[in-house]
C-alpha cells in the first residue's frame, strides 16, 4: 500500500479544529463584552438626558416630575430594543436617580444615574448625594 504525501492525517484535522475552536471562543467572550458596552453606552446616553430633564423641571418648579409630560423631551418613557427606563416619578423608593432596567433577553445589568452628581452604577442604585 502506498501512502499519499499530500494527505493530512487525523492528528493534523484534530489539531487544526482545535485551534479554530479556541479562536471562536476567544472572539465570542470579545463579541458579548463589545455587546454589552454598546448596551451601557445607550443606556447612560439616555440617562443622562433624563437628568437634564428631571433636574430642568425641578430648577423651575422646586419638586421633581409627576408625570412624564412634565419634561419637556418626553410625552411617555423612552422606548428601547434593550431597557424599560424610569424616572423619579416611577421610583417610589427614591426619587434620587433614573434608572434603564435591561429587558428580558436584552442583557443582564440594570443602570441608574443620580439626578444630583450624575453619579453613575451598573448592578445596583447608586447612593445619591
Amino acid at each position: 500500500m502506498q501512502k499519499n504525501p499530500s494527505a493530512f492525517t487525523l492528528i493534523e484535522l484534530i489539531i487544526v479544529v482545535a485551534i479554530v475552536l479556541i479562536l471562536a471562543s476567544v472572539a465570542l467572550v470579545r463579541y458579548y463584552a463589545a455587546i454589552e458596552k454598546a448596551r451601557s453606552a445607550e443606556a447612560y446616553s439616555v440617562l443622562s438626558d433624563l437628568v437634564a430633564a428631571e433636574s430642568g423641571y425641578y430648577a423651575e418648579n422646586d419638586a421633581y416630575t409627576t408625570t412624564w409630560s412634565d419634561l419637556d423631551r418626553y410625552d411617555s418613557a423612552p422606548s428601547s430594543n434593550n431597557f424599560d427606563f424610569s424616572t423619579a416619578l416611577d421610583n417610589a423608593a427614591s426619587s434620587e436617580y433614573v434608572q434603564a432596567v435591561a429587558k428580558a433577553g436584552a442583557g443582564t445589568v440594570d443602570y441608574y444615574m443620580c439626578i444630583s452628581g450624575g453619579n453613575k452604577s451598573a448592578g445596583e442604585a447608586p447612593s445619591c448625594p
